[in-house]
């Protein structure tokens, strides 16, 4: 299964053995496939030669051998890393970062949608893909990093992106009452009391968020954004507390200076100097200012190279619905 293969043409291991037909699972086999998968030593951002990553369960396989090589060379951190992220503010850019950097250098990552009840287990580093967290989560544990945004860019962002995306949530229509979870409403709301998600639906008219997005004028679509998926984000970013080990960045650092801001990001949770440089460059492919026209058109997740574009967006009316809605929620944010 892990390889892509048909299961009849699947091999039984013989676990009390450690081999099957033809093949044999000793523990040098598999310190050998760990040396070889798992140090950093090839040429793309993901840490495998280019003419692999396309051969089914190569990347599977992988990250079976990062695992067996935390335990084997312990290879863990020393304090657990939580990356707190919210919708629309750097997420995917995150984790297509992180993931390949924690198996290159044999963490085990894990991302929580919705909220976080408790520590995934077993896991170096934790993504918060949405910033919510129980009473009871323990974020004094971790070395943390704390993602935000001008909350009015994740209001266009947001309006750009969920015309296009195929996100469960956006495309699929309300079912009136009967079905009041992931994914019929987003991640951050299934927590929620039945009424609030209740809400959600009746906040929909009876057609999916995407749609709704579609039928609108620019100006309607953004005030519908407003009211909807942007008012989540921007209000769990603004109930997020940071305990003294969290450090907090701007995405629109990201786009001014990506080397820089990563390198911080880095040498903050306590990577060494030569790990940090090689990280960087790894990823690189990921810096918006050094992308491609067509990488850009591609990525769902970009709409364009400019990270901040709200005021090419908002008129003196959104402005003013913007402040009715939000207050000076961007000040408290540092915007």
């Amino acid at each position: 299964e892990m390889l892509g293969l048909p299961r009849s043409h699947r091999k039984v291991v013989d676990y009390s053995t450690k081999r099957n037909r033809g093949l044999v699972l000793d523990y040098g086999t598999v310190a050998f496939c760990s040396y070889w998968f798992c140090f950093p030593r090839v040429t793309n951002y993901k840490g495998i030669s280019r003419r692999y990553v396309d051969i089914p369960g190569m990347w599977t396989l992988r990250k079976i051998l990062a695992k067996f090589r935390r335990k084997v060379f312990s290879t863990g951190l020393n304090r657990k890393v939580l990356l707190v992220n919210h919708h629309k503010v750097g997420s995917a850019l995150i984790w297509n970062i992180f993931e390949p950097m924690a198996i290159r250098i044999g963490w085990i990552i894990k991302n929580v949608h919705g909220i976080a009840e408790t520590p995934p287990r077993d896991a170096d580093v934790i993504q918060l893909m949405h910033g919510v967290v129980s009473s009871e989560f323990p974020v004094d544990e971790f070395r943390a990093v704390r993602f935000i945004r001008d909350p009015r860019d994740v209001i266009v962002s947001g309006y750009l992106y969920h015309k296009r995306c195929d996100e469960e949530w956006c495309t699929n229509p309300p079912t009136n009452y009967s079905d009041l979870l992931y994914p019929k409403v987003p991640w951050p709301l299934q927590h929620l009391s039945q009424d609030e998600r209740e809400n959600w639906v009746d906040f929909l008219n009876g057609k999916s968020y995407q749609q709704n997005l579609i039928d609108m004028e620019e100006k309607e679509g953004l005030v519908f954004e407003m009211n909807g998926y942007a008012r989540i984000t921007i209000e769990s970013m603004l109930d997020w507390v940071d305990e003294p080990g969290t450090l907090t960045v701007r995405l629109e650092d990201f786009a001014s200076d990506f080397e820089s801001t990563l390198t911080k990001i880095l040498d903050w949770i306590g990577l060494e100097e030569e790990t940090i440089q090689r990280e960087v460059e790894l990823a690189k492919v990921h810096d918006i200012s050094s992308m491609s026209d067509e990488d850009i058109r591609v990525n769902r997740h970009i709409s364009s190279r400019e990270i901040t574009k709200w005021d090419s967006y908002f008129n003196e009316e959104l402005e003013n619905i913007y402040h009715d809605l939000f207050g000076e929620v961007h000040k408290k944010l540092g915007y």
